[in-house]
């Protein structure tokens, strides 16, 4: 599930939105049909601090007076303009496809290296891809994650790379 955010952080409709979080637990959905509640976001940074990416950390989501929340994790990325950006911190809407992502790895550190030594790999397995709609391919040229909706898709994606189903870096096509 992914949440559509105001200029203020808090939860609006698709067509106001300036940012999207996405990977949240699944009992929010409930939580939102069943109570009404009204979530709102702000970004936490956390680790060490790159030039590239700034801090890489969470987004961390509140409603009913902070009696309901949860985080979910940010991710660094390089979009199809070799522009650094963070999934779950920058607005996607203004990112040009492929986009290239890195998970954190097993003692929930990134190896920012990887990502950029990987990036141009990673691009020549998507151009090779033969994906209708959007596609998350692994290392391996594998497709882990589709389909039309690119927020779906990129949901689907954040959930993988949370649970470290995903390899450690992966691209959107």
């Amino acid at each position: 599930m992914y949440l559509f955010l105001d200029d203020r952080g808090c939860v609006t409709t698709r067509d106001k939105a300036v940012k999207v979080v996405f990977g949240l637990p699944d009992w929010v959905a409930e939580d939102i049909a069943e109570y009404g509640t009204k979530y709102c976001c702000g970004y936490g940074g956390s680790g060490s601090r790159t030039d590239k990416w700034g801090y890489v950390g969470y987004v961390r989501c509140e409603g009913m007076g902070g009696t309901r929340s949860f985080s979910v994790d940010a991710f660094p990325c390089i979009d199809g303009d070799r522009r650094a950006f963070v999934l779950n911190r920058d607005s996607i809407f203004n990112v040009k496809l492929p986009l290239v992502c890195l998970r954190r790895n097993p003692g929930g550190r990134f190896n920012y290296d990887l990502i950029l030594d990987r990036y141009n790999d990673l691009i020549e397995i998507a151009k090779k891809s033969r994906c209708r709609g959007h596609c998350v391919l692994d290392v391996y040229g594998s497709v882990v994650a589709f389909g039309d909706d690119v927020f779906d898709v990129v949901d689907e994606w954040v959930k993988l790379m949370r649970s470290k189903i995903v390899s450690e870096v992966s691209v959107l096509v």
